[in-house]
Parts: structure tokens; sequence; C-alpha cells
């Protein structure tokens, strides 16, 4: 499992991030992605979350979360996105797919 995981700074125009919003949904769901955590205001243990808004979507591997990416009609709501909100957004490879060993006795865990 592959995840697309976005947390946005501020929020800087409403109507665009509803229209990003409202337009980028079908596309992740047409590459096999599934919104997985939508949380305003998400309980934070440790350290701090300066964060608007924090999404997590899932995508059955790191090849399908590009694809959507980089996908055409993905391009070509960015300028929308950008406009709409200040965020960070990385794909994150589950550890066996990022080839990353588990147990805490071998190194790189």
């Amino acid at each position: 499992m592959t995840y697309v995981v976005v947390t946005i700074k501020k929020i800087t125009d409403l109507e665009a991030f509803r229209e990003y919003a409202v337009r980028a949904q079908p596309m992740v769901e047409r590459h096999g992605g599934k919104y997985v955590a939508v949380d305003k205001v998400p309980d934070v243990r440790s350290g701090e979350w300066p964060f608007a808004r924090t999404i997590i979507v899932a995508y059955p591997n790191f090849a399908a979360a590009r694809k959507f990416y980089d996908s055409p009609e993905y391009r070509e709501i960015i300028p929308i996105r950008m406009r709409a909100i200040d965020a960070n957004i990385v794909i994150v490879r589950d550890p066996e797919e990022a080839g990353i060993d588990m147990d805490p006795r071998k190194s790189g865990a």
C-alpha cells in the first residue's frame, strides 16, 4: 500500500479549494485511490501539528499513486490547488514496497 499525505498549512482561497476538491475526488478514485483519513483537528500526542487539514489517500502501490499525480487530468487542476492552498504533498510507501526491513534489531528500521 502507498499513501499520499497532504498537510494543508493554509487555505488561501476557499472557493478554489472547494472546486479543486470536487474535481480531484473522482480522479483519485479512478486511479485506485481511497480517502482513508481527513481531519481538521487531529489528536496531537507529541510535538506540534500546525496544519489546517490533514488528508491521507491510500493507493494499491507507488506506481498507482504516481500515475494519479502525473496524469494529464490532475496536472490540469494543479493551478487551482496552488491558488487554493499552501500545502505539503508526499507519497509514502509501505515498508515492503520501500524495501525497509521493520525488524528493529536490524539497521534501517
